[in-house]
């Protein structure tokens, strides 16, 4: 058992996972500039919370989900726009000590279900743990999302997001909602991010 006097280890073990890794750049993210590029200013303008949850051990999905569908909609309650057209720095993460391999793949499990959820509430989420596959965008081959202890990061939407919205129908609209301006106006100028776009639109039924 981890003993919950531990909070302050695993807070100072999430904040060194932060500024050593995420915040730093890693060639094999595929492009220039820290691995997150929200968090160094984030950190900065101590615009993220951390949660360290003892309770949260994925010891079954249906209990997993609950507890973290309640931590992102006390996020998304917390008095932001439910509809905005900027970056919003406010991010919380959900640190979990006492999940250990079983519970990072019920993580695994749910994530999908987590995602569909916080999109439509205009809200970003990610999952990391020791063993997590997810990759990096403009690199399959980096897995990008490995922590030395389970995590989940919330945060709210963004323009560059159509990077992980454009292939569902369902995300893509969330997403529309907010940032179409941003395109429309010429704010966009990444290539990557417009060609998504276009064809997300076209995929879609969104075409103009």
């Amino acid at each position: 058992m981890i003993d919950e006097s531990h909070s302050d280890e695993y807070r100072r073990l999430a904040d060194s996972w932060l500024r050593e890794y995420v915040s730093v750049g890693d060639r094999r993210v595929g492009r220039s500039g820290p691995v997150c590029p929200f968090i160094p200013r984030a950190l900065a303008q101590h615009d993220l919370e951390t949660h360290i949850r003892y309770d949260i051990d994925g010891s079954s999905d249906p209990e997993l989900s609950d507890q973290l569908r309640a931590e992102i909609s006390e996020f998304g309650e917390a008095g932001r726009p439910s509809r905005n057209t900027g970056v919003l720095l406010e991010s919380r993460l959900i640190v979990m000590p006492r999940m250990g391999p079983a519970g990072w793949g019920r993580l695994d499990a749910v994530y999908a279900s987590l995602k569909n959820f916080a999109v439509e509430l205009g809200l970003m989420i990610g999952q990391f743990h020791p063993h997590c596959d997810e990759r990096a965008i403009r690199n399959p081959d980096f897995r990008v999302s490995v922590a030395p202890v389970a995590m989940l990061a919330i945060r709210h939407m963004a323009p560059h997001d159509i990077l992980f919205l454009h292939q569902s129908g369902q995300w893509f609209k969330e997403y529309d909602s907010r940032f179409r301006s941003h395109f429309q106006r010429g704010r966009i100028r990444d290539s990557l991010l417009l060609s998504l776009y276009s064809r997300a639109r076209d995929r879609h039924g969104l075409s103009t």
